[in-house]
């Protein structure tokens, strides 16, 4: 991520909030700043069964355009051919 150096301007009992945060925590005031100023990403929920019935219907796409070719066998012989 790069960086970029800026100034602001910030009321004085804002300020000093932020500096007796960062004294609490033992960060810098512009840890404080950032962390706030930043959103935290919350993990999305994995949703198990979207994922599967995309991963079937590619499987059956990939079945019906190659309907010779047996994926799994390839793969083994691909893994053990070294």
């Amino acid at each position: 991520m790069n960086w970029i150096t800026t100034n602001i301007r910030l009321p004085e009992d804002i300020y000093m909030d932020f500096k007796m945060q960062a004294a609490r925590q033992r960060k810098s005031v512009a840890e404080i700043m950032r962390s706030k100023l930043i959103p935290i990403k919350k993990p999305q929920k994995l949703n198990v069964k979207k994922y599967l019935k995309e991963l079937n219907k590619l499987a059956e796409e990939n079945r019906r355009q190659n309907p010779k070719l047996n994926f799994t066998k390839a793969l083994i012989e691909m893994r053990y051919e070294q």
